[in-house]
């Protein structure tokens, strides 16, 4: 026997459900997004994405989870002649690929080829896994626009982090790749790249292996 309590609140949750669909369907009609499922052979990385590493073993879980769950939040790709190139979500895009997905929820927008970039870097940064020179680069492209404490803002980060990742953006390659082997600590590589370039790479010549040592 169904009570006048169990059908009400079975009429509540309708009505909740149905206005979040409704909120749903407004929001992206107010913003013009909507999610289509796009052919992942139509879809292309961007070459000139600023993220350059992605762990291995970590893709091979998401894929896992996108095998049982599916894609849970779309990418967002820009239209490319017949195709779409990647803008946010290549992580996704990839796990996709090894889940061997034939099609992947996607929001289609219009971009500046500046603005591109910047969508780029500041989606990148917000990541909790970021490698420190690959941040630091970023960062310094960020710094041509904003000051730093707006850097802060938009990253969610201490402007003192926003600041040492700049310093440590003046560092040569050569020390950059021990930074990314964990041959040396960030907080060395900041000391260091208060050098001239020039000097870093006498540093650098000097020391050659005997760098493991230090």
């Amino acid at each position: 026997m169904t009570t006048k309590a169990s059908t009400g609140i079975k009429n509540g949750e309708a009505t909740a459900t149905m206005k979040n669909e409704v909120k749903k369907k407004l929001t992206q009609s107010a913003i013009g997004l909507q999610v289509q499922e796009l052919s992942i052979g139509r879809i292309i990385p961007d070459p000139m994405q600023p993220r350059k590493t992605f762990n291995e073993e970590a893709l091979k879980q998401l894929s896992e989870s996108i095998e049982e769950h599916g894609v849970l939040q779309p990418i967002t790709v820009r239209k490319s002649g017949k195709d779409y190139v990647i803008v946010m979500g290549e992580r996704r895009y990839r796990a996709s690929k090894l889940a061997k997905k034939k099609t992947i929820p996607s929001i289609v927008r219009a971009f500046d080829n500046n603005d591109v970039l910047e969508v780029q870097i500041i989606e990148n940064l917000q990541r909790q896994d970021v490698e420190p020179t690959e941040e630091a680069e970023a960062i310094a492209y960020l710094s041509d626009k904003y000051a730093p404490s707006e850097i802060s803002k938009r990253l969610g980060r201490t402007e003192n982090f926003v600041r040492q990742r700049l310093k440590l953006a003046g560092l040569i390659e050569g020390f950059k790749a021990f930074v990314r082997n964990g041959e040396m600590t960030i907080s060395l590589g900041t000391a260091v790249a208060l050098y001239e370039p020039e000097e870093q790479q006498m540093m650098l010549e000097t020391m050659g292996e005997e760098f493991n040592a230090l």
